[in-house]
């Protein structure tokens, strides 16, 4: 399959981008707005530069496109791209309203599109284990889970690329959008729904870009906590999940690379390393758009973490919860 690549961020070029080619792909059009940028990358995959848009999705060649832009620019692209009859992989966070994203998934819909979003954590071999043994009921009622994926981190804004992470009407959220939403979507993904009620606290309080926060959920008689941060040295960023049955830990596991283990009541039952969780998620699109199963996460999931986020953020400003 041919690819095109709209934005040319460290994730997509150090993380994303060379997956294609060793998953048998090519990518055969570059998008930038910064067309030096674009060329220097693109010659990378004898792909075509490209400073606009239009001419991106009408002359590239290509049959979907993965969008790796600021989250701003999200729903604007993702419309374009699918008006263009392009399938779209399109990085989280899929939109910064929830209506948005909404649109997104039924414009998707309409044209007989694949619109997928990147929360790669479900090709993590430990959650996918994770998801068997609940789904098989081994652990009983799931009464609580907790899951944190935080550090301690300060982003360089001398980039230009990267000043639209410290702008609130561009990013929608700090430690949030960095890694909150991966834990949201992985608990929607292992316990397959979505929450009834919610409630939230962050630092800074009401502040759209926050360095911590907290979001509390329930799925029916499961309680789950949810933590994000920046403000932290030395975090687990374990996923833990206590049954009538038993508990189970995946230790470290949420993380751009897969160094875990799964304990079961504290004995470690199995390791896990080395695999690609973006080569499998490239892998699970593809059998998605040719219509093979595939546990990607659809845009209906991705407007459910939207969802999650925006009502997240009414909950801490309001110190008020809400029933979904």
């Amino acid at each position: 399959m041919n690819f095109g690549i709209a934005g040319l961020g460290n994730h997509a070029i150090n993380r994303v981008m060379p997956v294609f080619r060793e998953a048998g792909h090519s990518i055969s059009a570059v998008y930038s707005r910064n067309i030096d940028k674009a060329r220097k990358e693109g010659m990378k995959y004898n792909a075509r530069p490209f400073d606009d848009l239009d001419s991106f999705f009408v002359n590239g060649e290509f049959e979907a496109v993965y969008i790796a832009s600021p989250n701003f620019l999200h729903y604007d692209q993702t419309k374009m791209a699918l008006q263009k009859g392009k399938h779209v992989l399109l990085e989280k966070q899929m939109t910064l309203k929830t209506e948005e994203a909404e649109e997104l998934v039924k414009l998707a819909e309409e044209n007989h599109l694949t619109l997928a979003i990147g929360f790669h954590m479900r090709f993590h071999p430990a959650i996918r284990e994770i998801q068997r043994i609940l789904q098989a009921g081994a652990l009983g009622q799931v009464s609580y889970i907790t899951g944190m994926w935080a550090s301690l981190s300060a982003r360089s804004y001398e980039n230009p690329d990267n000043k639209w992470w410290r702008e609130d009407e561009k990013v929608g959220g700090g430690a949030v959008m960095g890694t909150g939403v991966h834990v949201m979507d992985t608990i929607n993904f292992i316990l397959g729904k979505h929450p009834d009620r919610l409630s939230s606290f962050r630092n800074p309080t009401g502040k759209v870009i926050e360095h911590t926060e907290h979001v509390t959920l329930q799925y029916g008689p499961t309680i789950v906590d949810i933590i994000a941060s920046r403000e932290m040295k030395s975090p687990m960023n374990n996923l833990t999940v206590y049954g009538t049955e038993g508990t189970l830990v995946a230790t470290g596991v949420f993380s751009t690379s897969v160094e875990s283990a799964l304990l079961r009541d504290g004995k470690k039952i199995r390791d896990f390393r080395g695999v690609n969780v973006y080569r499998e998620e490239i892998k699970a699109f593809t059998d998605k758009v040719q219509g093979r199963e595939s546990h990607i996460a659809t845009g209906k999931d991705g407007a459910e973490v939207v969802r999650i986020v925006n009502l997240a953020f009414e909950a801490d400003r309001d110190c008020s919860a809400f029933r979904l």
